[in-house]
C-alpha cells in the first residue's frame, strides 16, 4: 500500500476530531470550540485506532439566540484558524502538498457539516487515497472523479 493513504487518513482523522467537535458544539451546545485554546483531546478506538470520542476543557459560549448559521460560521472560523496551522505543520513520511493539506481542512469541515445535516458528502478538493487499496474505488466526492 502506498504510504500516501495512511498519512492522509491520519491527518484527515485528526482534523475530523476538531470539525466534529466544532459542528456539534455549535449546533447543540451553543458554544464555539477553538481546538487549540479549548484543549481539545480525543480517544482512539483500541484496535482500529481511529478517533471515537472527543472532549474539550474550554469553549467560548455564544448567545443562544444567535441563529444556527451564525454559530456555525463562528465555529468554522475558529476551526479553520487552528486546522490550517495543524495541517501545514503535520509531519508526514510522504509528501502531502500544501494544496492537499489546505483543501483537506475545508473538505473535512464540509463533510462533517453535511453529515450532521443529513446531506450527501460534498465534492472534495483533497484526496484520501483510499482507492489505492485492493478492490476499493474512489470515495464519494473524490476529486479524481468529480470536477
Amino acid at each position: 500500500m502506498p504510504e500516501s493513504m495512511p498519512s492522509a487518513f491520519v491527518l484527515q482523522w485528526t482534523l475530523e476530531v476538531a470539525a466534529e467537535t466544532g459542528v456539534h458544539a455549535a449546533r447543540h451546545d451553543s458554544v464555539v470550540v477553538h481546538p487549540f485554546a479549548a484543549e481539545l483531546s480525543f480517544e482512539l478506538q483500541p484496535s482500529q485506532l481511529y478517533p471515537v470520542a472527543a472532549q474539550y476543557e474550554r469553549a467560548r459560549a455564544v448567545d443562544t439566540t444567535m441563529p444556527l448559521a451564525d454559530r456555525l460560521e463562528a465555529a468554522q472560523a475558529a476551526y479553520r484558524s487552528d486546522a490550517v496551522e495543524l495541517a501545514l505543520g503535520y509531519r508526514s513520511t510522504v509528501k502531502l502538498g500544501e494544496h492537499t493539506r489546505r483543501a483537506m481542512v475545508d473538505d473535512v469541515w464540509a463533510m462533517t457539516l453535511a453529515r450532521a445535516s443529513g446531506q450527501r458528502p460534498p465534492a472534495r478538493g483533497s484526496c484520501c487515497f483510499i482507492y489505492v487499496l485492493p478492490g476499493v474505488h474512489e470515495c464519494s466526492g473524490c476529486p479524481r472523479v468529480v470536477g
